[in-house]
């Protein structure tokens, strides 16, 4: 009996997996979101795909605002987040995993607001115009928050790109930033929700700026107390492409 229990105890032990939790941006179709429950999207499909090269590890995503998902990694409180670009520079408190997807950032304007412009080059092109961004997003690259720190264009922080998206739509700015196909999926999403007239087909693509990789960034604070982390790390890393 006793060995039959040590027996199913060490079978227990040898099956079971670690547990990681990673948080990542809620309400970002296509590619991280809630749908009946689930967490769904590009970046979960593209992740799941890798894991299942690692059967010994379960992850777990959960989806938060962005400006608290990057705060928790910072400070420690939890082990990475799912979505991010490759910024070593203004993020040094991640570990960024090796690229797991790859898309690319575009502008949309309202209509009225690029009415008579000419845009060729991001952002100089965009001098005297307004942008929604998210608080904590850094898709619009070094050179954009440069020259809004020069005064030569203004940044309207927002947590929730479709309100941004609004704000937009209506003239109470110019135009948005993000992924082409966020900005898509979110202008589909507020059309399906009924856009008063008003709103209906105000804006346009301006341009595609750049293609971004996307990554896991992994927390470093969090790592120093759960090394864990670090072989996980490494694992993801070393089946990413094969």
């Amino acid at each position: 009996m006793i060995v039959s229990l040590l027996l199913l105890l060490t079978s227990h032990l040898a099956s079971a997996k670690t547990s990681i939790v990673l948080y990542s941006e809620e309400g970002q179709k296509p590619f991280s979101y809630q749908e009946n429950g689930a967490v769904k999207g590009a970046y979960v499909d593209s992740l799941a795909k890798i894991l299942k090269k690692l059967p010994d590890y379960e992850v777990k995503i959960k989806l938060a605002p962005w400006g608290r998902a990057i705060a928790e990694v910072e400070h420690g409180e939890s082990a990475g987040i799912l979505g991010v670009y490759y910024r070593p520079d203004e993020r040094p408190f991640l570990n960024h995993s090796k690229a797991i997807y790859l898309e690319e950032v575009a502008v949309y304007c309202n209509r009225e607001a690029i009415k008579n412009r000419q845009f060729k080059q991001f952002p100089d092109d965009f001098a005297g115009m307004s942008f929604g961004n998210q608080k904590a997003y850094l898709a619009p690259g070094a050179a954009f928050f440069e020259f809004a720190k020069q005064g030569k264009i203004k940044i309207v922080e927002g947590i929730e790109f479709p309100n941004l998206v609004k704000k937009m739509l209506v003239g109470e700015l110019d135009c948005v930033v993000n992924p082409d196909l966020v900005i898509q999926m979110t202008l589909k999403d507020l059309a399906v929700a009924g856009l008063p007239e008003r709103m209906q087909d105000k804006s346009s693509l301006v341009m595609k700026t750049k293609q971004e990789t996307v990554h896991i960034g992994f927390s470093k604070k969090y790592e120093e107390m759960h090394p864990e982390l670090k072989k996980f790390r490494q694992l993801f890393d070393s089946v990413i492409n094969k």
